[in-house]
């Protein structure tokens, strides 16, 4: 099949597909239908492909595809049997022949190595003052109009390639060897940079595409550009390629500017957000430190009123009761304020978790003094399995709140006369239990309790209201720890909060 390779493949396959052997040769008639094959097909299909049979039996996502709108095409990262991702390469020969080439991406990193060697074998030589020959191509980079980068390891990314000439007429204050500031220069990177650092993250050999974009030279011309993530041997190498054959597809130029014009609106969207945000930590920090004055006051006469009794004697039934509304509602607000003050900070990262050794029978002992005068007015018992104190590495202030929340929430939803424990487990994992005798949840409520922020919160027992805050704080500031939680629940049997602590 090989002997007979039109001169348009030919040239298709030197200039366009990277140098190695491994590629997969399938040509197909106008239909999809094989007319031949060569190369390992066992790399990257099931079975071995018959003459006469669809090509996308083989490979499905060639259904459809054959004869392609543009020619070439190309399909990124196309899974072609369970273990290969390849790039696919529709090639027209004439209009009743159809060359399909399948790249198997890790081989393409591989390829990369040589080029990769090549050229820290030049920086050698110029390091060590040895004059190169004469017509010697020391940078392939250049020739190919790539401009390649490498990250450092303090995150610093460097040119490690000679200038490509659309470089110099973008950013000519850059030269070799320079630290690079890549999302001023190329700012449509910080849509491809979370794909490139997910796949870094793999630390896999091999590479992923971008898509297209465009940027515009100093002298007015466009040019279209795509990029390359590269993990090759521990580095990390991101590789800017010119599409120069951009100007003959109109539709894929199209789309690159789409790309751009999406990307601007994006960076709009985010300053925008940005401003958001910041008005929205004005606010919580007018919430939760302007207002905890005038609220305090309010409620400190309120209570002053409500242990009157020589006072309160001259008044009728509904001041009373009043005086009595006024006090638990500023209680209720201050709550709410601290609730948001730590949902807040917790949202936005402005917190730092410390911890110490604290005793866990001191936490629990602190908690039971905070709810001590909820449990007492709705007649609640309150017990503890802890006999032996534990210490726990934690953030004591955080996760104190934790404990606070979480019995809060108990005595909300359980009756009077009811029962909470906080029950200690040592095993593989240290537990930590808080259990009701309330009214318990539905399935769907307790898969959901924990997702944080909820629009509206039920009234407890005795009519408590709530801000649908605490939950979402236990389960940040338990995130945070490194700790999980699970909740085990069924309406109308109580409710059983586990935390789980690696020991």
């Amino acid at each position: 099949m090989l002997t007979s390779l039109p001169h348009n493949i030919i040239e298709y396959l030197i200039n366009e597909l990277p140098p190695f052997t491994g590629v997969l040769i399938i040509k197909t008639d106008d239909k999809g239908k094989i007319i031949g094959f060569h190369g390992p097909h066992k790399e990257y299909l099931r079975t071995k492909p018959e003459i006469g049979k669809p090509v996308h039996e083989y490979v499905p996502a060639l259904y459809a595809m054959i004869p392609p709108h543009i020619s070439p095409m190309i399909l990124n990262k196309v899974l072609s049997n369970s273990a290969v991702y390849a790039d696919i390469h529709l090639v027209e020969a004439n209009q009743n022949e159809y060359w399909i080439f399948l790249v198997d991406q890790n081989r393409e990193a591989e390829s990369i190595r040589g080029i990769i060697q090549k050229i820290n074998e030049d920086k050698l030589l110029k390091e060590s003052e040895t004059k190169i020959e004469p017509g010697k191509d020391c940078n392939l980079f250049a020739a190919l109009d790539y401009l390649s980068l490498k990250i450092e390891e303090d995150e610093n990314i460097i040119i490690n390639s000679n200038i490509p000439w659309w470089f110099s007429m973008l950013a000519p204050e850059y030269s070799e060897n320079d630290k690079i500031n890549i999302y001023e220069v190329f700012p449509y990177f910080e849509v491809f940079n979370i794909e490139a650092d997910e796949f870094w993250a793999k630390k896999e050999n091999g590479k992923i595409k971008s898509g297209i974009w465009i940027e515009t030279l100093n002298d007015g011309q466009e040019i279209a550009l795509s990029a390359i993530a590269i993990y090759l041997n521990s580095n990390k190498y991101i590789f800017v390629r010119l599409e120069e054959e951009i100007d003959k597809e109109p539709v894929v130029l199209q789309l690159a500017r789409e790309q751009k014009l999406a990307y601007e609106k994006l960076e709009k969207a985010e300053r925008k957000l940005k401003t958001l945000l910041e008005y929205k930590d004005k606010f919580v920090s007018i919430v939760s430190h302007d207002l905890r004055s005038p609220v305090a006051a309010v409620l400190g006469i309120a209570d002053m009123l409500v242990n009157d009794k020589k006072e309160l004697s001259k008044l009728d039934e509904f001041y009373i009761e009043m005086i009595h509304n006024i006090k638990e509602e500023m209680l209720r607000l201050l709550d709410y304020n601290d609730k948001l003050y730590h949902w807040s900070n917790l949202e936005l990262g402005n917190f730092k978790v410390v911890k110490e050794k604290v005793s866990l029978k001191k936490i629990i002992s602190t908690a039971y003094r905070t709810a001590e005068k909820k449990l007492k007015s709705k007649n609640l018992s309150f017990s503890t399995n802890l006999k032996k104190d534990i210490e726990i590495d934690v953030d004591m202030t955080l996760f104190l709140q934790v404990i606070n929340n979480l019995l809060a929430n108990a005595i909300k939803f359980t009756p009077e006369n009811g029962s909470i424990s906080v029950n200690v487990t040592v095993g593989d994992n240290l537990q930590i239990a808080i259990i009701d005798s309330g009214v318990g949840m539905s399935k769907r409520v307790s898969e959901g309790i924990l997702s944080g922020f909820t629009r509206h919160s039920s009234l407890g027992t005795d009519g408590e209201k709530g801000t649908g805050l605490g939950l979402g704080i236990v389960k940040k500031i338990l995130d945070a720890h490194g700790f999980t939680i699970n909740v085990k629940s069924e309406e109308g049997m109580g409710s059983e909060f586990i935390i789980n602590i690696p020991t």
